[in-house]
């Protein structure tokens, strides 16, 4: 996928998330949204950066939707007041992960309808 300079959507993870929503973004794209993809591996570096750097690369004047196998709250400063986040609240599940992730919704298609939802409002 190219850079995207005025995204519609910024799309926001860590670890194997990247990957989910990199794959939302190309649907996303079919539909003519453009959607930016961001990686913060380091939420704590992320934060230590000028806030000018952080508003270059997760612009707040369009909506931000984070996405974690973890809790919500991890990506909440990463997204701002007006952004969502997709996460589980719930630990404990045990089986092989693709099970997990068609269950929990941490497929394409459902992340997909959680961004359009959300963009939505």
């Amino acid at each position: 996928m190219r850079p995207v300079d005025a995204p519609a959507v910024t799309l926001v993870a860590n670890g194997s998330e990247v990957s989910l929503l990199m794959e939302v973004a190309a649907l996303l794209a079919k539909e003519g949204v453009e959607a930016r993809v961001v990686s913060v591996p380091s939420i704590g570096l992320f934060l230590d950066q000028p806030a000018d750097y952080r508003k270059s690369v997760i612009p707040n004047n369009a909506p931000v939707f984070g996405l974690t196998a973890g809790l919500p709250s991890t990506l909440r400063s990463v997204v701002g007041p007006f952004g969502e986040v997709f996460g589980l609240d719930h630990f404990g599940a045990s089986a092989p992960y693709k099970v997990l992730d068609e269950k929990f919704g941490f497929t394409p298609q459902a992340v997909l309808e959680r961004v359009r939802l959300y963009m939505s409002k």
